[in-house]
């Protein structure tokens, strides 16, 4: 069955996304950058607003906290979240105050992050303040993880609506590359990240895979001088490794 997108829709839609990335936006901002009439921008904003998705301040506008209430009770749903909380947190308090502990699943071809421990934002650079939520799969670890356990078709649609795109000068680009990459992972057991999401950061995550779904995984990241040495060789690959496996097992007496 063909789809039939509702174009009012999809432009709600883009106004929000806008704010997003934007943070906060006028009328006149918002139809020059979605190349409409102001009226229709006017028109978008004010229904937004009568719903209580957007507050008007002054004429500029910006997201309402109503997003962040609803996106809790999605991440509370939802079943990674649910049974990989208490390891995740677990794992955050047995690893070194420095570590980033992070429970990701895939949304829509992307990383979704369910959970995170704080960043010591003291040793990041500002780039790494600015944790993207929703990374493309193949330029992270957590998301190199679940790639590698994708279906073949799910591998290709992905890469169809996404592509390869950069997030650094290490981020692998080449399809036969990934391809090399996922391979050794499902060899291995687990993802490392070696400067492709954030310059100078270091990550390893195992994927948390049943027979009947790939859930997402689990992942520590740090400052790559945290790694004193290849973190293939880092004790923390079976930490994570045994995290997985924790919550993997988890969401298999859950389905039961």
């Amino acid at each position: 069955m063909t789809s039939h997108p509702v174009a009012a829709v999809k432009l709600s839609h883009d106004v929000i996304e806008l704010l997003v990335d934007r943070g906060r936006a006028g009328v006149t901002e918002v139809a020059t950058a979605l190349d409409v009439p102001k009226s229709t921008a006017h028109d978008h904003l004010r229904t937004l607003e009568q719903v209580g998705d957007v507050v008007n301040e002054g004429g500029t506008y910006r997201l309402s906290m109503q997003f962040l209430h609803v996106g809790e009770i999605a991440r509370n749903h939802h079943d990674l979240f649910v049974q990989g909380r208490e390891e995740t947190l677990g794992l955050f308090e047995t690893t070194d105050e420095r570590h980033h502990v992070q429970l990701v699943t895939v949304e829509h071809g992307r990383c979704a992050l369910l959970l995170a421990s704080r960043w010591q934002r003291e040793t990041l650079s500002q780039q790494a303040t600015t944790y993207p939520r929703h990374a493309h799969l193949h330029t992270n670890a957590p998301g190199k993880a679940i790639f590698a356990h994708l279906d073949e078709e799910k591998v290709e649609h992905v890469l169809a609506e996404h592509g390869l795109p950069p997030r650094t000068p290490a981020t692998i680009t080449d399809e036969t590359d990934l391809a090399t990459e996922l391979a050794r992972i499902r060899e291995d057991g687990y993802a490392v990240d070696d400067g492709e999401l954030i310059a100078g950061m270091t990550g390893i995550a195992a994927p948390i895979v049943t027979d009947t779904e790939v859930h997402g995984s689990i992942a520590v990241y740090s400052t790559t001088d945290q790694f004193a040495t290849d973190p293939r060789d880092s004790a923390l690959v079976d930490t994570v490794r045994e995290s997985a496996d924790e919550i993997r097992a988890n969401l298999i007496f859950a389905q039961k």
